[in-house]
Formats: structure tokens, C-alpha cells, sequence
């Protein structure tokens, strides 16, 4: 797969599944156990997102093809001010 095609489908999945954790949260907003399993969403999809950036990089470093890599890690980036902004909201959430 191409690493731009492969970096939108990380990207989006790991979006999607954070959104649906945030709409749980705020339907639910009593129930502890969604945001423990919310944070434990968060810690492997940061593992699994510096991995897929890490290889990125290495992809950078070694190809020609610099333009496509330098997008595909600004979709992958892109994630990380939107994970902010929902961890904002279930802070108020909780208190």
C-alpha cells in the first residue's frame, strides 16, 4: 500500500475510534470504566501512531519520493491538535 494511502487509513481509523470514544463519554458521562478504557485507547494509539511515524521518517530519510512522505506525516500530525481538543473536553466532562 502506498505509505500516503496507508498514513490516511491510520489516520482516520484512529480518528474515528477516538471520536466514538468521546460521543460514549459524553452520553455516559458516570460511567468510569469508558474513560479508563478511553485512556488506554489513547496510550496505544500514540504508541502505534509514533511507530507509523517513525517508519515515515525512515521512508523520508532513504526515498526520493519526499513530497508524498512529507504528506503523509502531516496527516498522521494532523491527529494530534483534534486528540488535544477531546482531551480537553472530557476534562470538563469529568469535573
Amino acid at each position: 500500500m502506498d505509505r500516503l494511502k496507508t498514513a490516511i487509513v491510520v489516520a482516520t481509523l484512529f480518528f474515528i475510534i477516538g471520536t466514538l470514544f468521546l460521543i460514549l463519554q459524553i452520553c455516559f458521562k458516570g460511567i468510569f470504566e469508558i474513560t479508563l478504557f478511553g485512556y488506554y485507547y489513547v496510550y496505544f494509539s500514540v504508541i502505534v501512531n509514533i511507530i507509523v511515524l517513525g517508519l515515515l521518517l525512515l521512508v523520508l530519510i532513504f526515498k526520493t519520493n519526499r513530497i508524498k512522505t512529507l504528506k503523509a506525516i502531516g496527516v498522521l500530525l494532523i491527529n494530534i491538535p483534534i486528540a488535544y481538543l477531546y482531551f480537553l473536553i472530557v476534562m470538563k466532562l469529568i469535573d
